[in-house]
C-alpha cells in the first residue's frame, strides 16, 4: 500500500480513535507496520514522554486493530526507542515545509497535523 493511501482507514474502531485521538490525531494503521505498532502499544507507560496507559483488554484490542490493519513493512529500525511516524522517509519527503514551520516555531508538533492540513480531523480518514 502506497504512504499517500494510507489515510484512508477501511475497518473502523471506536476505541482506537477515542483512546489515540483523544490526545493526537488517531494515526491510521497502514503508516506503521504491524511490529511498530507492537512496539508503541507494548510501551504505552512511555509514550514518547507520557504515560498513556490502558487497561490490559483495551491495550490488547487496540493493539490487535493495529497489527491487523497495519503496513507490511517495517519502516524502522527495531533498536529504536519507540518508531515515529514524523521520522519516517516518507514523512520528512512529503512534510518539507511543515518541519520549516516548526523549526521556526509556528506550529507546535510535527504530530499536529491539522496545523497544516485542515479537515484532518478524525473525521477526515474515514472512508
Amino acid at each position: 500500500m502506497a504512504r499517500d493511501k494510507a489515510w484512508k482507514v477501511g475497518e473502523e474502531h471506536a476505541a482506537w480513535r477515542a483512546e489515540c485521538g483523544a490526545c493526537h490525531i488517531a494515526f491510521p494503521p497502514a503508516l506503521l507496520s504491524a511490529d511498530d505498532w507492537r512496539a508503541i502499544m507494548a510501551r504505552l507507560d512511555r509514550h514518547f514522554g507520557l504515560d498513556a496507559s490502558l487497561d490490559g483488554t483495551k491495550r490488547q484490542e487496540i493493539s490487535d486493530y493495529l497489527a491487523r490493519n497495519g503496513a507490511g513493512e517495517r519502516l524502522f529500525d527495531p533498536r529504536e526507542e519507540l518508531p515515529r511516524i514524523t521520522r519516517s522517509d516518507w514523512f520528512l519527503a512529503k512534510h518539507r515545509s511543515a518541519i520549516r514551520l516548526w523549526r521556526k516555531g509556528q506550529i507546535k508538533s510535527l504530530a499536529d497535523c491539522a496545523a497544516c492540513h485542515k479537515g484532518a480531523d478524525l473525521e477526515a480518514i474515514k472512508e
